[in-house]
């Protein structure tokens, strides 16, 4: 599913495949932040907590806190915090397409630095994701 980040700055958008990892993405960025999907579905939201209540609310939904999500779904997780991208839902499919016409490695990496380049704000929430997911990725890799 692609959510919408909700945030002060740039419009961001990752994929997530379900309410369950885009809840540990934004707990991980700012739990202050929130998400919603496209149709913007109570199923699939992912409340806004300016004044704390996440960690209470994850427990509440998903039966186990914030870290025992995490390391069950390290590997969704990375995934998503890879799939950032400065934009909004119309942005994606443009984007998708430029990365997949893409196979040099180091071409690609340069073309989604480049991307994310193009925000406004001083916040570099895409890059920020990137690095989390790279990190995420290589923890699971390592065991």
């Amino acid at each position: 599913m692609e959510y919408k980040l909700h945030n002060p700055s740039d419009p961001y958008t990752f994929i997530a495949v379900d309410q369950e990892v885009a809840a540990l993405v934004v707990g991980l960025l700012s739990p202050a932040f929130g998400a919603d999907t496209h149709d913007e579905s109570e199923e699939n939201r992912v409340p806004i907590f300016i004044f704390g209540g996440y960690n209470e609310w994850y427990q509440e939904k998903f039966g186990r806190t914030p870290t025992e999500g995490l390391n069950a779904r390290k590997e969704d997780v990375g995934k998503a915090m890879q799939s950032f991208m400065l934009g909004g839902f119309s942005d994606r499919a443009r984007y998708n397409a430029a990365l997949e016409a893409i196979d040099n490695p180091i071409k690609r990496n340069d073309f989604i630095a480049n991307w994310q380049d193009g925000r406004s704000s001083l916040n570099n929430i895409g890059g920020v994701a990137h690095e989390i997911g790279k990190a995420l990725l290589e923890v699971k890799e390592a065991g």
